[in-house]
């Protein structure tokens, strides 16, 4: 139940920042996904209306990913992160300090 309500703010946060743009030629919501399952649910929420940026692409496994400098600067470069949870991504502490992101990181489980 907690993980449906979890899942349930993060697209609420994503389809209101997206959708209450106070223009329609706002620049799409930078939003970083940990993995593509998490990729594929933003998108499908978001449309057109957000960027997604995957780290951990289709072939890739997420407890031995090593992130890139490419990842870091998707990260620094992000409004939102999503991610699993439950120490799923051993590298995101990581990537987020070595990023210095300032985006809100949103916890799906």
């Amino acid at each position: 139940m907690l993980k449906s309500i979890h899942a349930a703010l993060a697209m609420s946060v994503i389809t209101l920042t997206a959708f209450g743009a106070s223009s329609a030629f706002a620049a799409p919501l930078k939003v970083v996904a940990s993995f593509t399952v998490i990729a594929d649910f933003a998108k499908n929420v978001g449309g057109d209306r957000i960027d997604v940026t995957t780290i951990v692409g289709p072939d890739g496994d997420a407890h031995v990913y090593e992130p890139s400098p490419a990842d870091a600067v998707a990260m620094a470069k992000a409004d939102i992160v999503l991610v699993n949870g439950l120490h799923f991504e051993g590298f995101l502490q990581r990537l987020v300090d070595a990023s210095a992101t300032k985006a809100s990181i949103i916890t799906l489980t």
